[in-house]
């Protein structure tokens, strides 16, 4: 047998070649002073490298080495010395891989680096001098992420090793109507208490915002509430005259009720009455919607059940 697969021989120990370097004190001076200004600047390069690399956060850092593996979780197993000893392996419902050459290995409950010491320890006890394991975990096959709420497929699917936030909204279908204007990413932190993290939909889904796209880890949840809407009524001079609906989130008002109804008829006035009741109390709001329209106005803010009437011009 030869290469890894044979007891590897003792390695030559070359000498390091020695030679003479005549140089006159005045072109040495030079030599010192330029080798001393670039190691200086060699090592200012290094430090500002590792502040930038510090400041970058991991996205592999959601799942952590302590992770266990599991049944029905797919993991990429790579042997440096072997491409041949590479392979992609699903989990057995007994916690066993299989493997070529060695066969069956079984994982279930280790960590990704003690897998790997595992398959390091067999190889190189009965195959190869040496063995550098690497053990990552694809797809978590019984730590599904859920989502749940306003999709348009809510329930489980597959976590894997680099899936974002909305890759998981998409493989759910994508959002369905009336979802709100935040979404939670509920998980178990590090100390083993709940967190929640909140997301602004429209900031992620629409301006496209890439620190709130966050890597995924196992048995996440993502909560897309379904929003409540508010409900006005709209009467007189619209084109539908009757209850409207409007989305909390976007703080409704007098012009998008109006445009919800259909927009003022032909014999519309410019004058808009607001019916309110608070606490048993009814208070009556008059608006020019033609100046708000305009611009010239502050527009009003609804609220849940007002009643908007809008009067037939007297001419």
């Amino acid at each position: 047998m030869s290469g890894v697969y044979a007891d590897a021989g003792p390695i030559a120990q070359g000498k390091p070649a020695v030679g003479r370097c005549l140089r006159f004190p005045e072109t040495a001076a030079r030599g010192a002073s330029f080798w001393t200004t670039s190691m200086k600047r060699l090592f200012i390069v290094a430090l500002v490298a590792l502040g930038i690399a510090g400041s970058v956060p991991a996205q592999e850092s959601t799942f952590s080495s302590d992770v266990r593996i599991g049944p029905r979780d797919i993991v990429d197993i790579k042997v440096v010395q072997d491409d041949k000893l590479n392979t992609r392996a699903t989990v057995s419902d007994d916690g066993q891989i299989t493997m070529p050459l060695i066969g069956k290995v079984d994982v279930s409950g280790l960590s990704q680096r003690q897998a790997e010491g595992r398959i390091k320890t067999i190889l190189e006890g009965r195959y190869m001098t040496r063995a550098d394991v690497s053990v990552q975990i694809a797809e978590f096959g019984n730590k599904p992420i859920s989502v749940v709420g306003a999709v348009t497929h809510p329930g489980s699917i597959g976590a894997t090793n680099n899936m974002t936030l909305i890759q998981a909204i998409t493989q759910a279908g994508g959002l369905a109507a009336g979802y709100g204007k935040t979404l939670y990413v509920l998980r178990t932190g590090s100390n083993g208490l709940s967190e929640q993290i909140s997301i602004d939909i429209d900031d992620l889904m629409v301006s496209g915002n890439p620190d709130l796209n966050l890597p995924l880890a196992p048995n996440d949840v993502i909560n897309i509430p379904m929003e409540v809407p508010m409900t006005v009524y709209v009467f007189g001079e619209v084109t539908h005259p009757g209850p409207v609906q409007l989305k909390r989130s976007q703080n409704p008002t007098l012009l998008q009720a109006i445009a919800a109804a259909g927009g003022p008829t032909d014999r519309a006035s410019r004058t808009a009455t607001i019916k309110r009741v608070t606490n048993g109390k009814s208070q009556n709001i008059k608006a020019n919607y033609r100046k708000l329209a305009e611009g010239t106005d502050p527009d009003v803010p609804l609220q849940d059940g007002d009643t908007i009437y809008v009067k037939e011009s007297i001419l």
